[in-house]
């Protein structure tokens, strides 16, 4: 199966992955607010209508985020699984 290896600052976070027909995604989100930013790292996906979470993390200014492309059969479960329906 298709997955990627995400690592943060070195540290292996997860190795997610997923098979045919379903997402797999890993998001940096940095929100702008009033009292200043909110910065986050989320890997997760979709399949066979699940919503899946392998890892998420806030992130600091000067976080080196690596993600690298494999295909595998040895991925981490998902820390979170929730039915979509």
């Amino acid at each position: 199966m298709r997955g990627m290896e995400v690592h943060l600052n070195g540290t292996t976070l997860c190795t997610a992955g997923i098979g045919a027909d379903a997402v797999l995604s890993a998001i940096v989100n940095v929100i702008g607010r009033d009292h200043g930013y909110d910065m986050m790292l989320r890997v997760g996906g979709l399949e066979n209508d699940e919503f899946l979470t392998w890892s998420t993390h806030d992130l600091r200014i000067g976080d080196e985020i690596r993600i690298r492309i494999v295909e595998t059969d040895a991925i981490d479960s998902p820390a979170t699984s929730v039915n979509r329906g």
